[in-house]
């Protein structure tokens, strides 16, 4: 920490003695731990949705991912949030209360809607052995040879593309 003191056109630098010493303690209390160290770092330049959804992500085993996705987490999260107080706020107006708050069973109407419309879960685990039976009840095309087909020859790069006279001998005559 310094601070400034001007007399006429020069400047000088005065640290207090004590800056110094709080300097050091912070050194030594911060060298503790790197991984802690690394951690607050980081959390410091997130902003505090940012860090619980890298949390949540964490907690869910995925150690690596890119930047981007905790952006398309958030834009997700604030547009889902946003529709849902939307959703509550239109129940409130549609419901003609006399408050003009929106109550816990505008906002619980306007999740169940959210959810039962908009997310599908997935389908029940008999109707997929179902399909899988009846997909696999049709017999594979049988295959007549293994592996791919080469190209004819024409088409190989190990085709020579020069021909070579069978009469060598009158050609060396000739020169």
């Amino acid at each position: 920490m310094s601070s400034s003191i001007s007399t006429g056109t020069k400047r000088k630098s005065v640290v207090p003695a004590s800056g110094t010493e709080n300097a050091k303690r912070k050194r030594t209390d911060i060298q503790g731990d790197e991984k802690a160290q690394s951690t607050i770092l980081a959390n410091m330049s997130l902003p505090r949705n940012a860090v619980t959804i890298r949390n949540i992500l964490k907690d869910m085993g995925v150690e690596k991912f890119k930047p981007r996705v905790i952006d398309q987490l958030m834009e997700f999260f604030h547009r889902h949030v946003r529709d849902i107080l939307e959703d509550a706020y239109d129940y409130q107006q549609h419901a003609n209360s006399k408050s003009k708050t929106m109550s816990s069973q505008d906002i619980k109407l306007a999740i169940h809607n959210k959810l039962a419309y908009s997310f599908l879960g997935p389908p029940p685990p008999e109707l997929i052995a179902a399909r899988a039976k009846d997909i696999n009840r049709v017999p594979l095309e049988k295959v007549s040879e293994a592996g791919i087909p080469p190209p004819s020859s024409k088409f190989l790069l190990t085709t020579p593309n020069f021909e070579i006279d069978g009469d060598v001998s009158s050609v060396e005559e000739g020169s």
